[in-house]
């Protein structure tokens, strides 16, 4: 994970796979960030290849968490695969989804 600060945002990228061996990590970091009342979070998701069902999990906590300060996580420029699993999952009704981080990062 890397972590960049735009602004008033945050750009979290985010390679390779999410599994149950960090997944907690990424809560960890989300949450973090939640406390810190970053008002918009972007997970650039381009180089992630795999999400398990725990990962997706630590994303909800973190867009839950980010909800008590009327912050937002959004996801930007997943993999097909990923988008896939999100559509499956109906995440893409819970978080916004763009096609760039700079989208992301401005909302539209």
């Amino acid at each position: 994970m890397d972590v960049t600060k735009r602004d008033n945002a945050v750009v979290l990228t985010i390679t390779g796979s999410v599994s149950i061996s960090n997944a907690e990590s990424l809560q960890g970091k989300l949450e973090q960030l939640a406390a810190e009342h970053i008002p918009v979070i972007v997970l650039d998701l381009k180089g992630m290849d795999f999400i398990c069902s725990v990962g997706l999990g630590a994303i909800i906590v973190g867009h839950l968490k980010c909800r008590h300060h009327a912050g937002q996580i959004r996801l930007a420029r997943p993999a097909a695969s990923v988008r896939e699993l999100l559509e499956t999952t109906c995440l893409t009704k819970l978080f916004d989804i763009y096609d760039t981080v700079e989208e992301a990062l401005a909302g539209e």
